[in-house]
């Protein structure tokens, strides 16, 4: 049986390098690239979803379904909360923590970290990263990996909260994965699921591949 795990969704980047709002990208299907990874979180085996967003986040970028859903707090039938990382332009150990401690009111017993940007993920990849953490009970976390690096998303156990919660300003949870005191579980994933939307040749990978995919599967 999985652990009772909840999604972190980061959300709260001001999008500097692409000059616009990367949530806000439509997809070749009309829905919003922030709203492409929602959707695969809460198509995964994830009990809840807490996305990270910055104030005055109009959030015209989540799918239309989500919208009902977001006013209640962490129950079985509301599986989505919104938090607003007052302080996001500290650094993205703000959101982190800030996510987190939205999180703990549910009392998961870990939590799963994945960037609002990665749109070609999939609830596979998710899923795989979870069954990772369950079979390694000895593991403090369960972590993609391309080639040699580390990457989101990752999900920890409830042991490692603490030092999520003492990260500081741009220090994210790449910090204690390269740390020796910690083990960890890697797993590889498609080169693809790391794309993220940081330029425009970045997103311009991402809309066509997107698209591809959506011809292949007509």
């Amino acid at each position: 049986m999985l652990m009772q795990t909840t999604g972190i969704v980061l959300a709260a980047g001001n999008s500097s390098r692409l000059g616009r709002d990367k949530l806000l990208v439509t997809m070749p299907d009309g829905i919003a690239l922030a709203g492409w990874t929602l959707r695969v979180a809460l198509s995964s085996a994830l009990d809840q979803i807490v996305c990270v967003v910055k104030p005055g986040d109009s959030l015209e970028w989540l799918p239309e379904e989500c919208l009902r859903t977001i006013a209640g707090r962490c129950t079985a039938a509301s599986r989505l909360r919104i938090a607003v990382c007052d302080d996001h332009a500290g650094g993205m150990a703000n959101s982190i923590r800030c996510g987190l401690r939205t999180a703990m009111e549910c009392s998961p017993e870990g939590v799963l970290m994945l960037m609002a940007d990665q749109p070609l993920l999939t609830a596979q990849h998710i899923n795989d990263i979870l069954d990772a953490l369950t079979s390694h009970p000895q593991c403090d976390y369960a972590a993609a990996v391309d080639e040699a690096a580390v990457k989101p998303p990752v999900a920890f156990r409830s042991c490692m909260f603490g030092p999520l919660l003492s990260l500081q300003g741009d220090e994210g949870a790449r910090k204690i994965l390269v740390n020796s005191r910690y083990r960890g579980v890697k797993i590889p994933l498609s080169r693809e699921s790391f794309w993220d939307a940081d330029t425009e040749p970045q997103l311009k990978r991402i809309l066509d591949y997107a698209e591809g995919q959506m011809w292949r599967e007509a």
